[in-house]
């Protein structure tokens, strides 16, 4: 569920003051498509004196369930390359960054479900070998996200493509390599009447024109496509492929198929990834502090939903997501909140608080 017009309109209340000269960089904790919120009070609430930001370590995996802020921006230009940066990507799965932004964008393209097509590409074993033996596997997915994306533009559609990988765990175990195929979800029509405006020939040039760009043979793709209409919830139906297979390659690392695990597990188009930052609100620390302070009584009115994180690593502090249910939750807690503000600062102000008299005490 998208975020609705009227939360939106709350964007300037609940974003953090704009950020000045000197300030640190910290976790920033938004409010997403998905009505999802994740934070530490541990790190989340942490405080920064001095002019300059202590040197801290690279934050470890489990760090990566938050949202950051933006990067400085770099001073001056340089060539040296990244101390951080593996070797090679996605030899991991999935990670959760890109598990959350999925989830962001389905969580908007459910809106659109009548208009949206589910397309399945399972490449022949000849063209894995290609691919295998080219090392272009990364080529061929990227082709097919930008094909994909001209062929909808010149259709008339706006190009809203999110795609996930995955590893086939029958196949692969029948062929003793690592057999992805891929899940892609798209604007197929522009409304109910329309008709849709790729066909099944249409789609397996994309995959013709793919296989093309990263140098493999084009077999026949007659079963390398599968595309059906979306008649159920988005979210079910990628939601299998999440986690299925996307782990499950540890065996085949540092092998000879290694080339045929994605260095992407998820793709989507620029214009896609530009509505869900649209979508995106920061929180005022203030407020989201409130809410944690307060949440056994929000959980009892049925305004939200807390649950604390299963963090495999020992080292992780503890780590809270709020379900905040609908967006008229978010806007009742918001008007709550400064309730509450304006509450303290009416009494700090007041004559009695002036005379000593003891004050009400306030939740922060």
């Amino acid at each position: 569920m998208g975020l609705s017009s009227d939360l939106l309109a709350l964007g300037e209340t609940l974003a953090p003051e704009e950020a000045q000269w000197g300030d640190p960089e910290i976790p920033t904790a938004t409010l997403c498509p998905r009505l999802r919120t994740t934070y530490s009070p541990r790190l989340s609430w942490s405080e920064w004196k001095g002019f300059r930001a202590a040197p801290v370590a690279s934050m470890p995996e489990w760090a990566r369930v938050w949202d950051y802020g933006p990067p400085a921006a770099a001073l001056g230009l340089s060539l040296a390359p990244n101390s951080e940066r593996p070797p090679r990507y996605g030899l991991q799965g999935l990670p959760s960054p890109g598990r959350k932004n999925v989830w962001r964008a389905l969580a908007l393209l459910e809106e659109m479900r009548p208009l949206l097509s589910f397309w399945t590409i399972s490449l022949p074993s000849e063209s894995l070998n290609a691919l295998a033996q080219g090392g272009s596997l990364p080529a061929f997915q990227d082709r097919v996200r930008r094909e994909l994306s001209r062929l909808l533009k010149k259709a008339g559609l706006p190009d809203l493509v999110v795609g996930v990988a995955e590893l086939q765990p029958k196949r692969s175990r029948a062929e003793g390599r690592p057999c992805p195929h891929w899940h892609i979800v798209f604007q197929g029509r522009k409304n109910r009447g329309s008709g849709w405006a790729l066909n099944r020939e249409q789609l397996d040039g994309v995959i013709s024109a793919a296989l093309a760009s990263a140098g493999a043979p084009v077999p026949d793709l007659s079963t390398a496509g599968n595309v059906q209409q979306v008649k159920k919830s988005v979210r079910a139906y990628l939601s299998k492929y999440m986690t299925k297979g996307s782990g499950d390659c540890a065996q085949w690392v540092g092998t000879e198929h290694e080339a045929l695990i994605p260095h992407q597990w998820w793709f989507w188009t620029r214009r896609l990834r530009a509505w869900v930052l649209e979508h995106i609100l920061p929180l005022a620390f203030p407020f989201l502090a409130w809410v944690h302070e307060n949440r056994e009584a929000i959980a009892a009115q049925g305004l939200a939903r807390f649950r604390v994180l299963d963090l495999p690593d020992p080292r992780a502090p503890m780590t809270f997501e709020i379900n905040w249910l609908n967006c008229e939750s978010v806007a009742q807690l918001a008007y709550l909140w400064q309730l509450d503000q304006w509450d303290a600062e009416w009494f700090s102000h007041s004559r009695l608080a002036a005379h000593g008299c003891p004050l009400p005490v306030q939740h922060p």
